[in-house]
């Protein structure tokens, strides 16, 4: 299992045919903090559908989604926007951070 790929042409289409819950990582390729926090995700792989969106190349999601800080971490479940993950860049941290999410109630798409 790998970090798939996400583009703003197939963002949403890939998302809704996820059944369980799904992360969307938002980076760009020279940024430090992006690939730290990529590395943290690995782990969940066998748990979750882990999405990367190039945020240099898919300037429309990035701005749809309200980045302004890079990396960036979404929640989406059933292909729904669910809530954006505030994390450090360990595990442990965004497990922790999905599990607590799960159980609010799904926050409004930005």
């Amino acid at each position: 299992m790998t970090i798939t790929a996400l583009t703003d042409l197939d963002f949403y289409a890939t998302l809704i045919e996820q059944p369980a819950p799904s992360l969307v990582v938002v980076t760009a390729p020279h940024c430090g903090a992006c690939h730290a926090l990529k590395q943290a995700l690995v782990p969940l792989l066998p748990h979750y559908a882990i999405f990367e969106l190039d945020a240099v190349h898919n300037g429309g999601m990035v701005q749809e989604l309200e980045v302004f800080h890079l990396p960036a971490l979404f929640l989406y479940v059933n292909g729904e926007y669910h809530a954006e993950l505030k994390t450090p860049p360990k595990t442990s941290a965004i497990k922790q951070s999905i599990e607590q999410a799960l159980t609010q109630p799904a926050e409004e798409a930005p």
